[in-house]
């Protein structure tokens, strides 16, 4: 296994990237949130608690509907629609935001957000599997996810807080998700899925002629 794995470095890491994009966005409109409203935005707790909640509930709606269309147009226009789309909005939405920071505008911009992380990952896991081939098909997808969560996406809360210090713009974690983004719109372009595998053909029940 790990000899294959290593033979596959180049699509793992394709694979991380395109996981990158899930789980920074992940981080960011869940685990993040609580705290950009609070201590960033200034609101209050209870508003940014119900915002992630709304996403929550979002994500799931988006995930199921994104992953049936994909099933009728392929997986790859959605990755690519949706890629464009974080990178050309994530910056301008937060700028929006941060301006005159409310319970209403945060709605907003993370149920949009919601909206492009549900859409992309519900074609993007399955798109991970198919690229893999066989063989590597359950290491390579385990590895690439874990890769990227671990790497950026779990760090996504600190990124975007030493993102801010440094600059004193509080949208820069747009900035963040626009690089993620880049990567996962590379990656896809990049990326293809594999042959499907030909069945093997079913043995004749005994007696047939």
């Amino acid at each position: 296994m790990l000899r294959t794995v290593a033979a596959n470095w180049g699509l793992i890491i394709t694979g991380v990237l395109m996981v990158m994009m899930t789980t920074v966005s992940f981080y960011f409109i869940t685990a993040y949130t609580p705290t950009f409203g609070q201590q960033v935005l200034k609101l209050a707790s209870i508003d940014s608690l119900i915002v992630t909640l709304c996403v929550g509930m979002t994500n799931l709606v988006w995930l199921i509907v994104a992953g049936a269309l994909s099933d009728r147009i392929g997986r790859r226009p959605i990755l690519l629609v949706f890629t464009a789309l974080a990178l050309a909005t994530a910056y301008p939405a937060l700028s929006w935001l941060v301006s005159q920071p409310s319970f209403r505008r945060l709605l907003l911009v993370e149920l949009w957000l919601s909206f492009i992380y549900g859409s992309y990952n519900g074609a993007m896991v399955v798109y991970l599997t198919e690229i893999m081939p066989i063989e590597v098909r359950t290491a390579g997808f385990s590895l690439a996810y874990s890769l990227a969560t671990a790497l950026f996406g779990g760090f996504t809360p600190a990124i975007s807080t030493y993102l801010i210090q440094v600059t004193g713009d509080h949208a820069m974690p747009g900035v963040w998700l626009s690089i993620a983004a880049v990567c996962a719109l590379g990656a896809a372009l990049r990326a293809a899925p594999r042959p499907a595998s030909v069945p093997v053909p079913r043995a004749a029940p005994v007696g047939d002629a």
